[in-house]
């Protein structure tokens, strides 16, 4: 089974590359359960003369194997490929085994998961918690105004960090997105009023003075809006993965449940491909498959 080239491969990495035991490990590990499926694949013995009968589909047929039968991550999956890439180059520079199925094999497309939004019940009762009181301070205000804003609006933390006094108009703020793009997002009545309401108690509203500020002045920073969401989750015992980005998903999928079209939700959020708001259809696609079936006249006469 390649005991020879592997263990050339494995001495190579060990006195030449200064690899650890650990990672030695782990590429004998990848390296042996493609060499026995190959064994029974192709019927004959991975020796040397024989890895250059690997083709295409023999590897595809190995990552099938790994994806469908073994259920590995395709993270894990594309780590083994990538052991197996390194062996055959390494037979290819010292060995003159030339095997370019292997050696022009594309990683297994690793998609990213949907985003993670919390429900709009659960985001109500997030927003209620920091509604401002009777007693509230200064920090409340504009731990409302700064909340509601990534969530009524879906900016980027960045984005809303970057604001100043003067971008924030009477029915739209001006944002400064990814890029250095400019784009204007329209602002609800109430993510207006909370904003109103922190200016008027902001201690320096001057026009092209920070929006937001830290407790020691000077423009607020994402460490800070990261732990007052940390300690909110804790107290309303929300997802672990409500951070502040998690707000512009919500705003993102709210909007696609409640039958937003797609372009103006992706012209809202600043993206430059549809392709990546359409990301946003993965977290609830039975509700749009409700909607849809309601709307499409073929449906319908079904």
């Amino acid at each position: 089974m390649a005991e020879a080239p592997v263990g050339a491969f494995l001495n190579y990495l060990r006195f030449e590359r200064r690899y650890s035991p650990h990672t030695l490990a782990a590429y004998e590990r990848d390296l042996q359960h493609f060499l026995r499926f190959m064994t029974q694949h192709l019927g004959q013995k991975m020796e040397s003369a024989n890895l250059l009968a690997i083709k295409q589909p023999d590897l595809t047929a190995y990552l099938a194997r790994c994806q469908l039968t073994d259920k590995l991550s395709k993270t894990t999956v594309n780590r083994r490929l990538s052991s197996i890439r390194a062996f055959f180059r390494y037979l290819a520079r010292r060995h003159d085994v030339q095997n370019e199925a292997i050696l022009q094999s594309r990683s297994v497309r690793n998609r990213p998961p949907p985003p993670h939004a919390l429900t709009e019940r659960e985001t109500t009762r997030l927003l209620e918690a920091i509604t401002p009181k009777q007693n509230s301070t200064r920090a409340d205000l504009q731990n409302y105004a700064l909340l509601l804003m990534l969530y009524g609006l879906g900016l980027r933390i960045s984005e809303a960090l970057s604001l100043n006094c003067a971008d924030v108009l009477a029915s739209s703020v001006m944002v400064t997105g990814k890029g250095n793009k400019q784009r204007q997002v329209p602002v609800l009545k109430q993510v207006h009023a909370a904003v109103a309401k922190w200016l008027a108690a902001h201690p320096n509203p001057e026009p092209q003075k920070p929006l937001f500020i830290a407790p020691r002045g000077g423009r607020l920073g994402p460490r800070y809006v990261q732990r007052l969401l940390e300690k909110l989750r804790i107290e309303l015992n929300l997802s672990d993965n409500l951070t502040p980005h998690a707000l512009r998903h919500c705003f993102a999928t709210h909007l696609l449940m409640g039958g937003a079209d797609l372009r103006v939700v992706q012209e809202l959020l600043g993206h430059a491909s549809l392709s990546t708001t359409q990301r946003y259809l993965a977290t609830d696609m039975k509700h749009i498959m409700d909607v849809y079936e309601k709307a499409h006249p073929s449906a319908k006469k079904g």
